[in-house]
């Protein structure tokens, strides 16, 4: 991911967002239902969520057709760019 798209995910990190594809890394635990508010929460799960989660197949999706779905790859990278600016006013 590049910059000018980081800056525009970090521009809606207060719009909805949806995570999923997380797997529980538990024996025998049911798969978590991710519950976040805004894409700077969701990002910020994704990237603190190993070894707790597999996130493998993650999809962070916003809904907004300008920022493509992000995968744990994007989400580590703008966590690593932004940090707890993704979730402050």
């Amino acid at each position: 991911m590049d910059r000018p798209a980081m800056a525009s995910v970090f521009r809606m990190r207060h719009a909805p967002a949806t995570v999923s594809g997380v797997r529980s890394t538990g024996q025998g635990q049911a798969d978590p239902i991710i519950r976040v508010n805004s894409l700077g929460e969701a990002v910020r799960f994704v990237a603190h969520a190993f070894p707790n989660y597999d996130i493998s197949a993650v999809a962070i999706d916003c809904g907004d057709p300008s920022i493509p779905r992000l995968g744990g790859l994007e989400a580590t990278a703008l966590w690593r760019e932004y940090g707890e600016q993704l979730t402050q006013e």
